[in-house]
């Protein structure tokens, strides 16, 4: 048994025999998995699922948390004692001491009503970082540092011919792309050695952070202890602070002898590395081993020498044009000889260091779904779909040298090479020299490139090298050979079972299943629209990102920190800042935590869009700005898809989505005992909606306009764009009366809108009734606007746009299209919370009529929540399932602990209310349907 099961049957031992079948799992500290950096001080909230056969309800009614200082036994420092559960599914741990470097363990629990006890969790580890106490200074390679080696570039490469491609992005405002013609001077090899005592190690953590992410918009670190990667970071700081990691590294230390921590690190900005070991023994000394002038560092310059940028406008990183024969390998092994290296320069202290609140991103490894060698030599490699990094090299001894250009793409071009030109203009070429074939060599990308293709190309003299690389992975050969060539994947930690979709639709199968991976591919450690192009946060795609993540993995944490940082940090549309007070509303009714919406709240107050509230009218009025200027009102982007939208000093949009920020803000005010202020803005939303549906609902029509042309009391703009019908639809609570006709009318444009865009429509659909109407969209296989288009032009993620034709410069892993991750459960399915924290929720599945337009014949989902996973199943009756019953619908549905289920028609009638944990049928007859 490891540790923690010695733990687990120390405490049963102890406490007498389980007679509750299952056991408490899925531990949660602080919404994070055994998290070792949080917050000196802060309060610790646990949560679990209790893991049992979901034949067998636990409904258990009470438990007991106990909190030790040692994995096998120790002292136990917290105990709730046996309490009666409250329904709050975040349990605080109050009283519990969190000074700076310390560290825990947890176990729970759970008694059922008739006093049955379950067994004891595993325990899981949780502990707090340096926090202010660091006994640790900034080091960086000093400037006047000698770079050995001799950099060798001879290497003759027989490139096709190219036409010229564009640098510049046009399509935005800018005329250049972002570059340093000295980049290899960001490069930093960064090693320190600690003799640790001769005596047991009880835990570990690692705490390191470095700067600056701004320039090349992506971590600055990938650390090592004792040649084992423990993680690479920091995230961007929200303000001027440093954001630090914590590692749990308690397993890769050795006791009584030399331990080393490399580094390899890398920014042209405001170079500071900073680390700290806590080591705590078991006699209960806690020591702390930090950064300093004894550590040893090595300039990059001649391992990575002066390269073109694979960045964009934006930002400039490099490519990596590596010298294998200058590296040091094995630098963060303890018996790498460092006698060459120069002592650290000590840089100026961090002003604010706080630790990360979200999950460690790590490096998982894939092998290609399939590879060819091309005709002229060149190996081509498709992963099968998305990643985010690079590729792992292992080469063999032998087969004479290796010199490659890599080159890495989000889809192929015509005649099948890589396109490495990306429509967002980055340009990712690599060239690897690997050596004469002397010695085995393993080379992984450092930085952070989107692909699904790898296209490696040998140098003249390379061939048989390459061919080898080929026979290792069965390109051209048995694949026995020791060669191989992996992805490399930068990916944040992600439960790929903890959702799934399946129906009678293979085509929604399959595009839930691309959702589902890009949410997996390009989470990073921060919502980004992009890590290609712009390597950015904006709050639009975060909402949308948040939704889809969590509706397919139990991580909040990430969407957490993602929302904070855009709350201090807006972007220029109109709208986006309001979408951070949806997701801070959606994040609170799926997580049931009401801490970001309490710390946040004046900021979110500040969000609403009162200055430009028109009192008498009850209307938002305002210019509509220009694009890329604040408060620049959007609509749509990229703008071909606004559907000709008109604009005026009344957005039927801005005014659709405004409504329905104020009624979340009376949801949130309440929450928190606002009451005043819940009262004021739910009599804010309930008048501007009354005003839209008088003013801006064109009942000849059976639609809205766009808007008014010059205030509250101007003319009809002429024109009924889809987006004014639905957001209207999605966001403005229409009257009973306008629901059909305005779903008759976006019955007709079809998808006449962005990806973006359609999750806002296909969102307003399902609620509206019309779940086959949305379902036939997300299904569809004809035109440019449908996510199997995006599929068959070979793309690895969901795309920022339906086309590059209807963007040329479109990304191929925009996280922000991935709605339907979200769309079919909580659609198709109606799986919503309508309490926070699942404490309540319904079930509405909408299969449609058969025959009809977008029905399916049976479709199931399970959605992870905070109180444990939402089975789903809704079938179609046939005669030979049973005659009398056939039409109906039967709905199973899996309850989990303390949460109660309504099941609804597709009308939205209640068919069976009050459902408790565990499993239940229900047969909705066509009557009720």
């Amino acid at each position: 048994m490891n540790s923690n099961e010695s733990n687990a049957a120390e405490l049963d031992a102890a406490s007498g025999a389980a007679e509750l079948t299952g056991v408490p799992a899925h531990i949660r500290i602080n919404d994070r998995v055994e998290p070792v950096d949080l917050a000196p001080e802060s309060t610790v909230v646990a949560r679990w699922w209790f893991d049992a056969d979901v034949n067998t309800t636990s409904d258990w009614r009470s438990y007991q948390i106990i909190v030790t200082d040692h994995p096998l036994s120790g002292n136990t420092v917290w105990d709730s004692g046996r309490r009666d559960y409250d329904g709050d599914v975040n349990i605080p741990l109050d009283g519990l001491a969190m000074p700076a470097s310390t560290r825990y363990w947890l176990a729970v629990r759970v008694w059922d009503a008739d006093g049955r006890v379950s067994a004891w969790s595993h325990p899981a580890t949780f502990g707090t970082g340096a926090g202010e106490h660091w006994q640790a200074t900034p080091i960086w390679v000093p400037a006047d540092a000698a770079a050995p080696g001799r950099i060798d570039e001879s290497a003759e490469f027989d490139l096709p011919e190219e036409t010229d491609v564009a640098t510049d992005d046009s399509f935005f405002v800018g005329d250049r792309k972002a570059a340093d013609e000295h980049n290899s001077r960001g490069w930093a090899f960064l090693r320190g050695t600690i003799c640790l005592p001769d005596k047991p190690v009880v835990w570990a953590t690692l705490n390191v952070t470095a700067s600056s992410t701004r320039a090349a918009r992506q971590f600055v670190y990938r650390a090592w202890v004792n040649g084992t990667f423990v993680g690479y970071g920091p995230t961007f700081p929200v303000g001027d602070e440093a954001r630090y990691d914590g590692y749990d590294v308690t397993d890769l230390l050795d006791a009584g002898k030399a331990n080393a921590i490399g580094a390899l690190a890398y920014t042209v900005e405001d170079q500071r590395f900073i680390a700290q070991l806590d080591v705590h023994f078991a006699d209960g000394e806690t020591a702390h081993y930090g950064t300093g002038p004894d550590w040893r560092t090595l300039p990059g310059a001649t391992i990575y020498p002066d390269s073109a940028s694979v960045g964009t406008q934006y930002f400039e990183a490099p490519a990596e044009n590596v010298q294998a024969a200058n590296y040091p390998f094995g630098f963060a092994d303890p018996d790498f000889d460092d006698a060459d290296w120069t002592p650290a320069a000590i840089r100026g202290d961090f002003a604010t260091l706080l630790p990360t609140p979200t999950d460690k991103p790590t490096v998982r490894y894939h092998a290609p779904a399939s590879s060819r060698l091309t005709d002229d030599g060149h190996l081509v490699l498709d992963f099968g779909r998305t990643w985010e990094g690079g590729v792992r090299i292992t080469r063999a001894a032998g087969y004479g040298p290796a010199d490659f250009k890599i080159r890495y793409g989000e889809v192929l071009n015509p005649d099948g090479s890589v396109k490495w030109h990306l429509s967002a203009f980055n340009n990712y070429e690599d060239t690897w020299h690997l050596g004469d074939g002397g010695r085995p060599t393993t080379m992984e990308t450092w930085g952070l490139r989107v692909f699904r293709y790898v296209e490696i190309i040998p140098s003249v003299d390379s061939s048989e090298a390459l061919r080898h690389l080929a026979a290792g992975i069965g390109a051209d050969g048995d694949g026995t050979a020791g060669d191989r060539v992996e992805a490399a994947a930068l990916v944040y930690p992600f439960d790929r079972s903890a959702a799934s979709f399946t129906s009678s639709n293979a085509t929604l199968d399959t595009v839930w299943n691309f959702c589902r991976n890009t949410m997996e591919s390009t989470n990073g450690n921060i919502y980004a629209d992009s890590w290609t192009r712009e390597r950015a946060p904006y709050e639009g795609d975060a909402w949308l990102q948040q939704h889809a993540h969590l509706a397919v993995d139990d991580a909040p944490a990430l969407a957490e920190y993602s929302v904070d940082w855009l709350i201090a940090n807006r972007t220029w549309p109109t709208e986006w800042p309001l979408y951070l007070i949806l997701a801070a509303h959606d994040a609170w009714m799926r997580t049931g935590s009401t801490r970001q919406i309490a710390d946040h709240y004046d900021d979110l107050v500040a969000l609403l869009p009162t200055k430009h509230l028109d009192e008498d009218s009850g209307l938002i009025v305002k210019d509509p700005g220009e694009s890329s200027h604040t408060d620049g009102d959007l609509i749509d982007w990229p703008p071909v898809e606004r559907d000709g939208f008109r604009f005026g000093r009344v957005n039927t949009v801005i005014n659709a989505l405004s409504s329905r920020t104020f009624a979340d803000m009376a949801d949130i005010a309440a929450a928190l005992g606002r009451d005043d202020d819940a009262t004021r803005f739910a009599g804010i939303a309930k008048r501007m909606r009354a005003a839209m549906h008088e003013r801006l609902y064109d009942a000849e029509a059976g639609a809205y306009v766009d808007g008014l042309t010059d205030g509250a009391d101007g003319a009809r703009i002429d024109h009924h764009s889809l987006h004014a019908s639905a957001f209207a639809l999605a966001f403005a609570e229409l009257p009973e009366s306008q629901r059909e006709p305005v779903g008759a009318f976006l019955r007709g444009k079809g998808m006449a809108c962005s990806v973006y865009a359609a999750s806002v429509y296909l969102a307003g659909l399902y609620a509206a009734g019309f779940g086959s109407d949305a379902t036939a969209l997300i299904a569809a296989h004809d035109g440019l606007r449908t996510w199997m288009n995006m599929i068959d032009k070979g793309a690895g993620a969901t795309m920022e746009a339906w086309d590059v034709e209807n963007k040329p410069n479109t990304t191929y892993s925009h996280p922000w299209a991935a709605s339907p991750a979200y769309l079919l459960p909580e659609g198709l399915l109606g799986i919503r919370p309508t309490a926070p924290g699942y404490a309540e929720f319904e079930v509405r599945p909408q299969l449609g009529e058969p025959g009809e337009r977008g029905a399916v014949d049976s479709a199931a989902a399970t959605v992870p929540t905070v109180r444990g996973p939402i089975t789903v199943r809704a079938e179609r009756v046939t005669d030979e399932d049973s005659a009398s019953d056939a039409g109906a619908v039967r709905v199973t549905v899996d309850v989990p602990d303390h949460a109660e289920a309504t099941v609804l028609t597709p009308q939205g009638t209640v068919a069976a209310e009050h459902l408790a944990s565990g499993r239940h049928e229900i047969l909705l007859q066509p009557a009720k349907m």
